[in-house]
């Protein structure tokens, strides 16, 4: 496992955004109606939003049992999370979108959880730093 300055491996915390990712894109592709109607939100951006949600999940499954994490990868998904964030927050903020308080709540709840796995992700692919050994 690579080990980390979290105290929590790498690993573990990828295996938990990628069961979150699954889960929420179950929740977004199958109760997209439901969920639109009490949001606000477009149920195709919700639809899309899952489905997009499957193949980062797989991608951050597949980190999560490997030996170690390339540094490439771990960067892609601090990046992925960080550009979710962004949408989040952008796209009702600019009009593309006008949730009403119950989807500015959905938003800002899903935001604040993928930036919290985002802070832990990247605190735990940071190198530890080399701590000198006093000389015998």
């Amino acid at each position: 496992m690579t080990k980390s300055n979290s105290g929590v491996p790498l690993q573990v915390v990828l295996r938990f955004d990628a069961l979150t990712c699954a889960v929420m894109g179950v929740l977004l592709v199958g109760a997209s109606g439901w969920i639109a109607g009490l949001t606000a939100l477009p149920g195709e951006l919700l639809v899309w939003a899952g489905l997009a949600l499957f193949p980062v999940a797989v991608f951050m499954g597949v980190f999560a049992f490997a030996g170690q994490v390339p540094v490439w990868a771990s960067s892609l998904v601090v990046a992925g999370n960080l550009l979710w964030v962004l949408a989040s927050l952008l796209l009702p903020l600019t009009g593309l979108i006008a949730p009403n308080v119950l989807g500015w709540a959905f938003l800002l709840a899903q935001a604040v959880v993928v930036l919290c796995f985002t802070w832990l992700e990247w605190k735990a692919a940071r190198p530890q730093p080399v701590i000198a050994q006093p000389l015998a």
